[in-house]
């Protein structure tokens, strides 16, 4: 009896080790929704009413590092409220590798 319990927990054990990429990927693209849209737009263009204002460069043809991106976020004082809000450096590494899939070549 105890081993039909395991089977079905182990499978979904697995089942969703297997999906942590995609998760991830969400998780960022929900993260970005969340903290950076206000600024850099749906699709990193900037081309809203507070990137425009503050004069945020369009991330949408460029080619990002996301290293760079975390970097940018804590070191940057526009990005002081971001920093804030994203304190855990795995949500800001998860926004950062979502951010590279609006740059170029993507």
């Amino acid at each position: 009896m105890r081993r039909r319990i395991l089977v079905p927990a182990l499978a979904a054990a697995l089942a969703i080790a297997g999906s942590a990429p995609a998760s991830a990927e969400a998780d960022g693209k929900a993260l970005f929704e969340k903290n950076c849209m206000k600024c850099h737009g749906a699709d990193g263009s900037a081309d809203t009413p507070a990137g425009k204002k503050m004069k945020v460069p369009s991330v949408k043809n460029e080619a990002l590092v996301a290293a760079d991106v975390v970097k940018n976020v804590r070191e940057n004082s526009k990005h002081k409220p971001v920093s804030k809000k994203v304190p855990s450096d795995a949500d800001l590494e998860a926004i950062a590798a979502y951010m590279v899939t609006l740059g170029a070549g993507h």
